[in-house]
């Protein structure tokens, strides 16, 4: 099976804006947020399941992207359409976290004050990757592009936030033609709520198999 672009969008209402002396931290930043990307283990409403093995993978690689407003990138696009930068992927609770440090002053002023609105920031993590018939994410074989884009449907049913610690959606583009398909309605296919419903139970019957122990 071919590789695909996966696109997972995740809605930061807990994007958190970090401490103003964390800017030290990236050389050019305006401000500091951090947010979930991934939701690990969990099916997400694109049928996609991230194990934690693959988010223990990303963060040893420790790797550092560029993030953008939106998707919607021809190529021959580079850095000037770039808002953000992320890095220091981790780990935390059962969500893949990341710092988000803006280098456009005007898109972070934007952000900031739909943010104190109350309205949540929406993330999109994108990667070449596979899956197999349940939804779950090759983890050796996941190429990832950006941790992020700034979206606002998610998938991954997450959301960011100023402060130490932030949260979601997706689309697929066809590897082979670089065709990029539709992101999707916010309403998933009836086979995915299926498989969705069905790990919901399973998730809900293991537990109360805990609880019972």
């Amino acid at each position: 099976m071919p590789k695909k672009l996966l696109r997972e969008h995740s809605v930061a209402i807990s994007m958190k804006r970090l401490d103003e002396t964390r800017l030290a931290d990236q050389e050019g930043a305006v401000s500091a947020w951090t947010a979930p990307i991934w939701n690990i283990g969990k099916l997400n409403l694109n049928g996609r399941v991230y194990t934690e093995d693959l988010a223990k993978r990303l963060v040893a690689e420790n790797k550092a992207t560029i993030a953008y407003d939106s998707h919607n990138h021809d190529y021959g696009n580079a850095y000037n359409e770039v808002v953000a930068v992320a890095k220091n992927p981790r780990i935390e609770g059962d969500q893949l976290w990341v710092d988000i440090y803006m280098v456009d002053e005007s898109y972070s002023t934007k952000v900031e004050a739909i943010h104190k609105a109350g309205v949540g920031i929406g993330v999109s993590s994108v990667g070449y990757g596979e899956t197999d018939k349940d939804g779950v994410v090759n983890a050796k074989t996941y190429e990832l592009l950006r941790y992020l884009d700034f979206v606002v449907d998610p998938a991954n049913e997450t959301h960011a936030v100023p402060g130490k610690n932030g949260k979601e959606n997706d689309s697929v583009q066809d590897h082979e033609s670089d065709k990029v398909l539709p992101e999707g309605s916010k309403e998933p296919s009836e086979e995915i709520k299926e498989r969705i419903e069905i790990h919901k139970r399973l998730e809900a019957l293991d537990n109360k198999e805990k609880t019972d122990e």
